[in-house]
């Protein structure tokens, strides 16, 4: 059975009447300190000076989105960049005092599904991040159904597992973690010293024996799934079955492969940014309908 993408999840019949479409992408030069982070991103930001320096050396390949939304600027591709020319700004470098970006007017629902979209493949995420994008994908689409008049078609744990390409049952155990799992069990995750599978399981235990999981695993700095099972799943075959999930293609979205990891991180960002605008348009059509 073939995949489907945002298009597929997104039914023409509950759009809007086309009253409030977003119009294209327009250029603006602002100060890097005029534009707004966007309080849903939950993404790190590593190596800010060494992409500073880049800048220096070749110039800034991609510029930043933004979305604007009750007529604030806010960024919704480019976070790292953005800080980077800020990072310019406080060396001296005054020609990022203003900084050349692409807008475009959104709601506050297109906005945050386009925030996490865009940051779905310029990155290897962490098993935390991952958690907190099947949360924040779930809020997403439930909001630009009720403020958008967007309907969903299917199941929504199955669109989140299309638009994250994840398993269903991966969603699940995320869902399971987000729901049930510790705030010292969270941490752990956010550390790193737990991944998916360990944390599902620790979830599924009384509070108690979460809490005993949560000191050995900050101790040994981590707990295997077999330790907290019982069981004696092999924890080589658990991590070697994420990474193969971690480094599928998504042309079932828009045809183009995640970049490897040794492959300068500009190009990870642009196909990031293509797959924001790919999905906007899709957002855009259905309310034109």
């Amino acid at each position: 059975m073939a995949k489907f993408g945002i298009n597929d999840i997104l039914s023409s019949k509950g759009a809007a009447t086309g009253t409030d479409r977003v119009s294209e992408y327009k250029e603006i030069w602002l100060s890097p300190y005029e534009v707004k982070l966007s309080e849903s991103n939950f993404y790190s930001q590593e190596k800010i000076e060494e992409l500073a320096d880049s800048f220096l050396a070749v110039g800034q390949q991609q510029p930043t989105v933004l979305g604007r939304v009750n007529g604030e600027f806010i960024i919704v591709s480019g976070h790292r960049r953005n800080l980077a020319n800020i990072c310019n700004i406080e060396r001296g470098y005054k020609k990022y005092e203003k900084v050349r970006y692409l807008y475009k007017d959104m709601t506050p629902a297109v906005l945050e599904l386009s925030l996490l979209t865009g940051n779905i493949y310029n990155r290897e995420q962490t098993a935390w991040e991952r958690t907190q994008q099947a949360q924040k994908f779930k809020e997403a689409l439930l909001r630009a159904k009720e403020e958008d008049g967007i309907k969903l078609k299917g199941n929504l744990r199955d669109m989140v597992a299309e638009l994250m390409n994840e398993s269903s049952s991966n969603i699940a155990k995320m869902d399971s973690i987000n729901k049930n799992a510790l705030p010292e069990i969270k941490e752990e995750i956010k550390k790193g010293n737990l991944g998916i599978t360990a944390a599902y399981e620790a979830a599924k235990l009384p509070a108690g024996k979460q809490k005993e999981i949560a000191v050995r695993s900050a101790e040994n700095g981590s707990v295997q799934v077999k330790d907290i099972t019982g069981g004696s799943k092999d924890r080589k075959a658990e991590s070697g079955s994420k990474a193969a999930s971690e480094n599928k293609m998504f042309d079932s979205n828009i045809g183009l492969p995640i970049p490897d990891e040794k492959k300068d991180r500009s190009v990870k960002e642009k196909l990031a940014d293509t797959y924001t605008k790919l999905m906007e348009e899709w957002i855009e059509k259905i309310r034109a309908v």
